[in-house]
């Protein structure tokens, strides 16, 4: 007796070259976003660790003593800190630096220190501006050209002159720059608090939508619109700098 065997040949699917023209197209979009978490990244060596912008004397205070009140305290600096300030200046640095006006940079960037309430907040700008700036320079000595057109650098104008050198646009820089704010505030109430990386997550999932939010209607405000008056930040960071114990700078 003859048993026949019925085989099925499975024929393979060859990529076409428009395929792999699409996928090295891919490739070529993804330079911009690793070049963003790399500028985005709380371990890009400026410093930035070192600073909890008033947040450490909440958490001292008892003024933020559990996760949702440390979400709320980031949610409301977010809004009308980074929101009303930061972001509508970084984003007309970064048409500064794009047009290299120098007017523009000199004006925009002064103002940024202006808002500074605090010596703690002045301080931390233009030291860990100073420490972006070296940042540039380490990355391509002929950056010296930009960055004489800045003399005294605020955190702001550095990213946003970051970006425009790696080609990121600018509401993906805004998103960067902003998580980036976030994420360390999370470390520093990680460290500051007993509260768990887990915990510290959630914050920053439940921060998303907001995080989108606020970076759109930085694009909509207009010159005379931009400012802040979060008392309750400035007061932390005051009353931070004779602070008996602390682990941050301000």
């Amino acid at each position: 007796m003859i048993t026949l065997i019925r085989i099925t040949v499975i024929p393979t699917i060859m990529p076409t070259t428009t395929d792999m023209l699409a996928e090295t197209q891919g490739f070529e979009k993804a330079n911009s976003l690793l070049a963003l978490l790399h500028i985005s990244s709380p371990a890009l060596p400026i410093g930035a660790f070192a600073y909890s912008q008033g947040l450490e004397y909440a958490l001292d205070s008892g003024w933020c003593r559990n996760r949702a009140e440390v979400q709320a305290w980031i949610a409301d600096n977010l809004r009308f800190g980074l929101g009303q300030l930061d972001l509508p200046i970084y984003w007309r640095l970064f048409q500064a630096w794009q047009q290299q006006d120098s007017e523009a940079l000199s004006f925009w960037n002064e103002s940024l220190l202006a808002y500074r309430e605090t010596k703690e907040l002045y301080l931390e700008d233009v030291q860990v501006g100073s420490a972006y700036a070296q940042w540039h320079l380490g990355q391509d000595a002929e950056r010296q050209t930009q960055l004489d057109l800045c003399p005294q650098p605020t955190v702001v104008a550095m990213s946003a002159l970051a970006a425009v050198l790696s080609a990121i646009a600018l509401p993906q820089a805004l998103l960067g720059f902003a998580w980036g704010w976030a994420e360390n505030q999370i470390a520093c109430a990680s460290k500051a608090m007993p509260m768990g990386q887990t915990d510290g997550q959630k914050i920053l999932q439940a921060l998303i939508p907001e995080l989108a939010q606020v970076c759109e209607q930085a694009l909509e405000i207009k010159d005379d619109q931009i400012g802040t008056s979060l008392f309750g930040t400035a007061l932390a960071s005051s009353l931070h700098e004779q602070q008996y114990s602390r682990l941050f700078r301000s």
